[in-house]
């Protein structure tokens, strides 16, 4: 990405260098690695703070980003004319919109592309639909299974849980979790070797604090719905 700017001034760089100490006076640098200097940590060559510059923050957490995903990002600047940064990710990454949901202490993320929509519903509730597990939906039938069973995840359900309706190749089908967190924009890292053929898992994402989310396969659970409920999942707008 480019603008049309000032670009860097390389000479207050190299100056706000020495005063930080990060080079001596006379030490030579290539262009492109005195401007990676302005990603350092509380580095800034602005003279005065306000309440949107002169921290020296922002250039931090990008490089900290870009390098967590095992990315690079590079800059070239026309004095005067602009700045160009240049951001390379690897391949391997991909970025999807995610529902994250919890049961338990597990985190877990749904593709939002494929949730239909989110209800409540009460332990009652689920124990008088009995083991056909098939509820109505937006006039509909709608098969579901609980994720807590399907995971083995320890633990009670609590009193109210809720169910995450999710269309699988034009039919609906619903997942019981713990609670609906809320949106996520996921970084979906592949599994390892051990977890490679467990059913119902795409992937991975690290969240903000550092736990590990798994990415549903929303398809192959759809599967796993069929076979447990013995009823295959009606089209939508079907009865």
């Amino acid at each position: 990405m480019s603008d049309d700017g000032k670009g860097l001034d390389k000479d207050a760089i190299y100056q706000k260098a020495i005063d930080r100490g990060l080079l001596f006076p006379g030490q030579e640098m290539a262009d492109a690695d005195l401007f990676m200097l302005i990603f350092a940590p509380g580095f800034s060559t602005a003279k005065a703070v306000t309440t949107v510059s002169g921290r020296g923050v922002g250039m931090d957490v990008v490089k900290r980003e870009i390098d967590s995903l095992g990315g690079i990002v590079s800059l070239s600047t026309d004095p005067g004319r602009g700045l160009t940064v240049t951001l390379k990710i690897p391949l391997t990454l991909a970025i999807i919109e995610g529902l994250l949901v919890r049961i338990e202490s597990e985190f877990y993320v749904v593709p939002l592309s494929s949730v239909d929509g989110c209800i409540e519903i009460s332990r009652e509730e689920l124990r008088a639909l009995g083991e056909r597990r098939i509820l109505s939906y937006r006039d509909d039938l709608v098969p579901y299974i609980s994720l807590r069973s399907t995971f083995d995840s320890p633990g009670e359900e609590p009193a109210i849980e809720q169910l995450v309706i999710v269309n699988s190749q034009d039919s609906r089908v619903g997942f019981v979790v713990d609670q609906v967190v809320g949106d996520y924009q996921t970084v979906i890292k592949p599994l390892g070797r051990m977890f490679r053929d467990v059913e119902g898992l795409s992937g991975a994402t690290i969240l903000g604090d550092g736990t590990v989310a798994l990415i549903l396969d929303v398809n192959r659970l759809a599967f796993a719905v069929q076979r447990d409920t013995g009823k295959k999942p009606s089209k939508v707008g079907e009865r």
